[in-house]
């Protein structure tokens, strides 16, 4: 089974989330105040993560989050 990525930004509210897969029932990890990851209770493989604040974090000159992603491209 294919994983499909499904980015999605609210504007309003300045959040930022990132999906793979079916949206289905996860459980979290909050990182710190504005970053949570999504995790499949199941395999305990990152499925998902939020951003809060999204626009207001990367418009400051700090240092970049980084975040392991491993995905490919194709067209469909």
């Amino acid at each position: 089974m294919k994983e499909h990525v499904r980015i999605l930004y609210d504007q309003e509210a300045d959040v930022l989330y990132f999906s793979t897969g079916k949206s289905e029932f996860t459980d979290y990890v909050e990182v710190n105040d504005d970053f949570i990851l999504r995790v499949d209770p199941t395999t305990k493989k990152v499925v998902g993560f939020t951003i809060i604040d999204f626009a207001a974090h990367f418009a400051k000159q700090q240092p970049s989050l980084a975040v392991p992603l491993k995905a490919s491209l194709e067209r469909v």
